[in-house]
């Protein structure tokens, strides 16, 4: 006799599942990096001319060093194995501090959100979807995860500390960018969308706040709380229907005005102010979200295309093109976009600039970047980019960085509550967590002592040549 399963029951199956697929998956891959790690030490070791004493002590050394990250990354963490520095961000669901591990000293940004509020306010599959695509990406345009673990009331991601502030931080000191800065960065927001694609997720919630400067001045992307893993297909134009979301303006709260004039009156860059308070609002701003989201009726990954013709915009102008002083009168103008969007005569852009705009700012099936990014890196505005090596480039902007906990460049925050609190060991309370399964995470260590042992070969037969490999014939 079949049983009517419950939604709730039938998701927490599949999370299971997931979990379960996910993990013996790294396991499967862990084992064949180590293998291959193995097998490159074995050969370089026996290029060596190393008697079988020393081959037995350097092995000997490297097994010790092997067991002991087992060991480490084995454990369990928990908050109080970081000391708190100082909060760097806050936002509707938690906050982000700079810490320091306590055993190593490493430094880094920790995002603390509440499991309460993730649940009541369905959050549960974002912040899911965040902690993957920051475990699974491993290049230089997404902020690197270092581990991820919780509670019995709060989630963690400790994430690299990058000291350089965010996009938003610069536009609210220089007010416009040059064309060339403005290309710079618009040139790496590319580069990180396109890394972000690669992978299958769309962030779905690209703005100047979520673009962070590292030491040098180069862009990562951070904030994936609205990002969402989708299929995606190069030169693919199909929409993707989307559920109703919650955590995005819904239809019925997003009524045309009728007084088109209120929508047509143009921002002035000289009047607009930039604020912080509503991104970090429960509602958030809405100046970067592509129309057709708001639409329920599907969209693919060229909205993030979409929010780059907007920063693109306000980086050149000085302020977003939909902007307005009330959130809802921002969404009706995204959605009347082809009624309000103007490329104003002040300041002067280039023709370039403004083509790459109106071709980003546009239908989705009509948009820059539906075919691929390589229709967008073409364009003629990026000509004199050189996409394969400007992260290796100067950046216009460089941030004076006084130490690894610098954070001149991050807005202040008072402390509202203790860093620890009654709930800090980990959760035990098994029930509450199977919406987490498999939240726990630490970015693999075990190669390292491999890796430095090869490196250390190396060395060694660069700085001694009767070292050198015994048959060189």
């Amino acid at each position: 006799m079949d049983r009517d399963i419950s939604d709730s029951c039938r998701e927490k199956v599949e999370t299971a599942k997931t979990y379960i697929e996910q993990k013996y998956a790294r396991i499967k891959e862990e084992e064949e990096r180590k293998r291959n790690d193995w097998d490159e030490f074995y050969k370089k070791l026996g290029e060596m001319n190393l008697s079988t004493l020393e081959q037995d002590m350097i092995k000997q050394e490297v097994l010790h060093k092997e067991a002991e990250l087992m060991r480490r990354s084995r454990q369990k963490m928990t908050v109080k194995d970081f000391e708190p520095i100082s909060i760097i961000g806050k936002g509707a669901y938690g906050e982000v501090r700079v810490c320091r591990v306590k055993e190593t000293g490493e430094i880094v940004a920790m995002k603390k959100l509440k499991k309460s509020e993730m649940k009541s306010k369905n959050q549960v599959k974002h912040v899911k979807a965040e902690r993957d695509i920051l475990a699974k990406a491993s290049n230089p345009w997404i902020v690197e995860l270092k581990y991820s673990f919780q509670d019995a009331e709060y989630l963690y991601l400790c994430m690299e500390y990058l000291p350089g502030g965010d996009l938003m931080t610069l536009l609210m000191k220089k007010d416009i960018f040059s064309e060339n800065e403005a290309k710079f960065y618009a040139a790496e927001i590319v580069l990180a969308i396109e890394s972000a694609h690669v992978l299958n997720y769309i962030h779905r919630d690209l703005k100047p706040d979520n673009v962070i400067l590292d030491s040098t001045g180069h862009v990562k992307l951070s904030d994936f709380g609205l990002c969402k893993f989708a299929e995606i297909i190069p030169n693919s134009i199909k929409l993707r229907r989307s559920q109703e979301d919650p955590s995005l303006p819904q239809p019925s709260l997003v009524t045309i005005s009728s007084d088109l004039n209120k929508l047509l009156k143009q921002t002035d860059r000289h009047s607009y102010k930039r604020n912080r308070e509503l991104a970090f609002s429960t509602v958030g701003t809405p100046d970067y979200i592509a129309p057709e989201i708001f639409s329920q009726q599907g969209y693919n990954e060229t909205v993030d295309w979409w929010s780059l013709g907007v920063i693109l915009f306000e980086m050149l102008i000085g302020y977003p093109p939909f902007y307005s002083e009330d959130p809802s009168v921002t969404c009706q103008k995204i959605i009347s976009w082809k009624k309000v969007l103007r490329i104003p005569p002040d300041p002067v852009i280039s023709s370039e600039a403004i083509d790459l705009i109106l071709k980003l700012i546009r239908d989705p099936a009509d948009r820059l970047g539906s075919q691929g990014v390589d229709e967008i890196k073409s364009h003629p505005f990026f000509n004199n980019i050189d996409w394969e090596n400007i992260r290796n480039s100067r950046a216009p902007y460089v941030p004076e960085v006084r130490s690894a906990i610098d954070t001149r460049h991050f807005d202040k925050f008072e402390e509202k509550e203790p860093f620890f609190g009654k709930s800090s060991e980990p959760s035990s309370a098994k029930r509450r967590d199977m919406d987490f399964v498999g939240y726990t995470y630490k970015r693999s260590t075990q190669r390292n002592s491999l890796v430095i042992a090869l490196q250390e070969l190396e060395a060694l037969k660069a700085s001694d040549p009767n070292r050198h490999i015994k048959n060189t014939s």
